[in-house]
């Protein structure tokens, strides 16, 4: 017997059988070729052979479900922030990209994607937009004949995750088109699935979809088990009452680990490995964990030769000095070390493809951009106001709330946890402001091109002012995030990308998050995560009310609601 290497006195994680065994590995041009217990016999030819001591070989985790674009950054360095973490395998939707740059967004994506040591899929977005055109602006309409292009590339394996739910169910027939044009060229399809149930779930689901990966309970795990659905986990579902749910199940091969959104803050104490603790920590048997985030996702991914330890199975394989000690002593792909110590082997240097064309970021703008009245209106109206329920997630609820106005702006008292929202889309044709309560702002604003899911311009603040500094300094960054009070600007961070992604090392864009973060803070915000809830405040499809540049969208009935209505003309 030849190899290339041979890994002697090894522990070896079997995800197959949920065991650990002592034995030896011969790997010969990328890929295992033994997978043996007890020692190596004699005879065999390696032209590097590395006794590992002990040491545990598992293979590299795979993340089935996540958007690249959530880390804010260019896919290298995003490879570079996970890889040392043991993340050998993505299937990655750009649909963020996707509905800022279309077509070409796309192909940017998958083209930047190439060449990395990092194994990259791709799945082509379903949503875009997340709904309709009416409901909310994006560059291109995705329709069947772009799924059939785009399905040609050689790393595109599935249709990403239909948000559109309601639309799936009723009479949209360009959604339904898309669907079946994913069927037709044998792509997966995923699912967005945060509150169908009974008869509209089967009928969903009817349409060939195979997973979902929202916020899960109990019961609801029971029902898409029994309904055929992968069942994915990420971090605000791994809870121990979901852990002992999953438990009970006789065949647990369909739950899965996945991060779907992790901004760069996130990534420098790990990426899909933090679930996998998470999981561990919350009961889940470790080598369980692991397979859940291995060989599960790659059977429902199709990729009939990645994550596990056997013959055939490509050597993409993590040795570790204990099952859950992350991030790995060493992280291989093909066969090649790419990553030790939480570190790379060295830096991914090849260049970025050049940028399509894209609309830019809108501006500039000055106070009475924000005005909730355009008619400069005085005394009160009846506002709709999209209510935040709880700080550490982003579900939101319709309320209803007298506000008076000067001159067309809204006028706040100091304990009524409300502020302004506002949706520019990225060609100016069209734009909202409304009301939001609960973010927790007492005063200053915070704008952003990173706005789920069309990432049109989103600004929310409690003062005019503020809002049209902070949106002048995004615009003036070519995209990004700014925080600014009333006089000034005061954190930012420019992702000159689409504006949503950054091509500087994960720690710069990081501590620039961090700052963004901490300013607002100050300003009073007092989300766990306020970044990205702030930012998922435009996502026309979580719900249950958002804002779009049209309007306020109710997300379980896709109508389009003005953010005030007639005004109380008794109170002065």
């Amino acid at each position: 017997m030849e190899f290339d290497v041979q890994l002697v006195n090894a522990r070896i994680a079997d995800v197959f059988r949920y065991r650990l065994f002592e034995g030896w590995i011969g790997i010969r041009d990328g890929r295992f070729v033994a997978v043996e217990a007890g020692d190596a016999p004699g005879g065999i030819v390696a032209a590097e052979t590395r006794d590992l001591a002990g040491r545990i070989v598992m293979p590299g985790l795979i993340d089935s479900h996540l958007h690249i674009e959530s880390s804010l950054l260019t896919p290298r360095r995003f490879a570079e922030a996970v890889l040392p973490f043991g993340t050998t395998t993505v299937l990655s939707d750009p649909h963020e990209v996707g509905n800022v740059a279309g077509e070409e967004g796309v192909r940017w994506m998958i083209a930047a994607s190439q060449d990395l040591p990092l194994r990259i899929y791709h799945s082509i977005p379903s949503c875009v937009p997340a709904t309709a055109p009416e409901i909310e602006w994006t560059h291109e309409v995705f329709d069947a004949t772009t799924i059939r292009r785009l399905a040609r590339q050689s790393s595109v394996i599935a249709l990403g995750e239909v948000m559109d739910y309601r639309g799936l169910l009723g009479p949209n027939e360009r959604l339904r088109g898309i669907v079946g044009a994913a069927r037709e060229n044998n792509l997966l399809i995923e699912g967005h699935i945060p509150t169908l149930a009974g008869t509209e779930l089967s009928q969903y689901l009817a349409h060939g979809i195979s997973s979902d990966h929202t916020l899960t309970f109990p019961a609801k795990i029971q029902e898409q088990i029994s309904k055929g659905l992968a069942v994915m986990l990420q971090t605000k579902s791994v809870t121990r009452e979901n852990m002992a749910a999953v438990a009970q199940l006789p065949d647990r091969s369909r739950i899965i680990l996945i991060t779907d959104d992790i901004e760069p803050s996130l990534l420098g104490g790990g990426h899909l490995s933090r679930i996998v603790a998470l999981a561990i920590e919350c009961g889940m048997p470790p080598l369980e964990a692991i397979a859940a985030a291995t060989i599960r996702p790659a059977r429902y991914l199709g990729l009939r030769d990645h994550g596990a330890i056997a013959p055939g199975f490509l050597a993409d394989f993590l040795v570790m000095d204990d099952i859950t000690a992350f991030p790995p002593a060493q992280v291989y792909v093909g066969g090649q070390a790419v990553a030790s110590a939480g570190a790379m082997e060295q830096a991914i240097t090849q260049d970025n493809p050049a940028q399509p064309e894209y609309p830019c970021i809108p501006g500039a703008f000055d106070p009475d951009d924000f005005k909730l009245d355009n008619n400069g209106g005085d005394g009160r109206v009846q506002a709709q106001v999209v209510a935040l329920q709880d700080r550490h997630l982003t579900l939101t609820k319709l309320e209803h709330r007298a506000v008076r106005l000067r001159d067309g702006h809204a006028q706040f008292e100091a304990d009524d946890r409300l502020a302004l929202a506002s949706v520019i889309a990225r060609d100016e044709s069209s734009r909202t402001v409304g009301l939001i309560a609960n973010t927790g702002l007492r005063q200053g604003a915070w704008a952003s091109s990173v706005a789920h899911d069309c990432h049109n311009l989103l600004v929310i603040g409690r003062c005019p002012e503020a809002m049209a500094i902070a949106a002048n300094a995004v615009q003036a960054m070519g995209g990004g995030v700014a925080v600014a009070t009333d006089e000034a600007v005061a954190a930012s961070l420019q992702l000159p990308y689409f504006g949503l992604l950054s091509d500087e090392p994960v720690a710069a864009v990081a501590d620039g998050l961090a700052a963004v973060e901490d300013a607002m803070r100050l300003l009073g915000a007092e989300q766990t995560r306020p970044f990205l809830t702030f930012s998922i405040m435009s996502l026309s499809v979580s719900p249950y009310a958002k804002f779009t540049d049209r309007g306020i969208v109710d997300t379980e009935s896709r109508q389009l609601i003005r953010p005030f209505y007639v005004a109380d003309e008794s109170v002065e």
